[in-house]
């Protein structure tokens, strides 16, 4: 029986989000890419949160990252596995600069738009 190949999964910042904090990244495996929009939404639980649409499918997870604690996603590798490509691709994001290290600060009341 052939030993199956690991395949390389990568994350790229296709689009920095824009002033209404949307942005979009592709995550890569194998031959296969999957393109995503996203934007940083309020989290009172711990972890900074984030809306991630896959685009063309129609799903929306809420995605959580942080310390270990503070991580989830609603999509079914995490649900499953407790670890997803979600997650571990929006740290990679933030580590790597592409992201703020910290969430953006909402404007005051009377300052929205």
């Amino acid at each position: 029986m052939a030993k199956a190949e690991a395949s390389t999964r990568t994350i790229s910042l296709v689009r920095v989000p824009d002033e209404r904090g949307i942005g979009v990244f592709c995550i890569a495996d194998g031959n296969k890419s999957q393109f995503y929009t996203f934007r940083e939404i309020p989290c009172e639980i711990g972890g900074r949160g984030f809306a991630v649409h896959r685009l063309g499918q129609g799903n929306l997870y809420h995605v959580r990252v942080g310390k270990p604690e503070d991580r989830s996603c609603e999509c079914m590798g995490f649900l499953r596995w407790d670890h997803c490509k979600h997650v571990t691709g929006l740290l990679a994001l933030i580590k790597q600069g592409y992201l703020p290290k910290t969430p953006p600060q909402p404007l005051p009341q009377g300052e929205r738009g």
